[in-house]
């Protein structure tokens, strides 16, 4: 029988949180290299560094000092905490600044003044804060969270003024929504809730949450990005007897595209999708969509 007395109940919320933000680490960074594989432009890579420094913050800052602190009696623990959370402070200061320039590339701005916009409302905001008398318990950490909260501004901002097309219209309310969403929860930090038992833990939830259901959503959703690329398939079509049809369906898959995402972008069923499909795999004698990925990957190359 389990005895319920050797469970720490306090704990329980903070571990379903630690847990829940591993499994969106994972799932943000599977979406983030199976959508690589479909990126030419070279602004895809500025995302990918602002998500993969986001988490390595998260860990090395964020979790690390909650960990700490919640689990460790030695002396000075909360120092210790505080420390790795100004040390990890630069890795969230380097992830926003990647994404102004994914935005700012996405949107064809020049990169520098958007990044010494956003600087200059931090530096604003901090000097008006010490002006007002409210004490920052830790510089570089809380720096990092008035980083977040212009980042989202400035951000929000160039996105919405921007005349670049880059996601659809659904995809384009949910992004600016998460993106609100990924900057407010930053000014919490600045507030009395800090000091409630389970607060540490639900930040950390949210911060993961919005960040990684931000990009997931671009990556799903965008519309500039997401074109099937343009391939020399000549030869591929004169060698395996390719028709017209069969090779807009294959750009879509090399693309990444479902067969539902296809179907809808060329105007036909599923079912005809899946026959094309097959007749593909039949003509160029492999077996699976990587199999066939690989084939045109190849052919390129040679």
């Amino acid at each position: 029988m389990l005895n319920y007395d050797n469970i720490n109940f306090d704990t329980l919320p903070l571990w379903l949180s630690f847990i829940l933000c591993l499994s969106m680490t994972a799932g943000g960074l599977l979406i983030l290299f199976r959508f690589h594989q479909t990126r030419k432009s070279s602004s895809f890579q500025y995302l990918q560094y602002f998500l993969i420094l986001l988490y390595v913050y998260g860990y090395y800052s964020v979790w690390s000092a909650i960990l700490l602190s919640g689990f460790m009696q030695i002396e000075n623990i909360e120092r210790i905490a505080l420390l790795l959370a100004q040390l990890g402070a630069p890795f969230l200061l380097v992830s926003l600044s990647m994404l102004l320039v994914w935005a700012a590339r996405l949107q064809k701005r020049p990169v520098i003044p958007v990044l010494l916009l956003s600087a200059g409302f931090s530096v604003a905001i901090v000097l008006t804060l010490a002006w007002s008398g409210v004490s920052l318990a830790s510089s570089l950490s809380s720096l990092g969270s008035v980083f977040a909260i212009t980042s989202t501004l400035t951000l929000l901002g160039l996105l919405l003024t921007g005349k670049q097309p880059f996601i659809s219209q659904r995809g384009k309310r949910w992004l600016m929504m998460l993106m609100f969403a990924a900057g407010i929860i930053h000014l919490l930090i600045f507030t009395p809730l800090t000091a409630l038992q389970h607060f540490n833990g639900v930040f950390a939830f949210l911060f993961y949450l919005f960040n990684t259901a931000m990009v997931v959503v671009y990556c799903y959703e965008a519309t500039e990005e997401m074109a099937p690329p343009s391939l020399p398939l000549d030869d591929i079509l004169r060698r395996y007897g390719i028709s017209k049809r069969e090779a807009d369906v294959l750009r879509g898959i090399y693309a990444g595209q479902t067969n539902q995402e296809i179907a809808n972008q060329l105007f036909i069923s599923l079912q005809t999708v899946k026959d094309h499909s097959s007749r593909i795999y039949q003509k160029t004698f492999v077996k699976n969509r990587a199999q066939l990925t690989t084939l045109i990957r190849e052919s390129q190359n040679s």
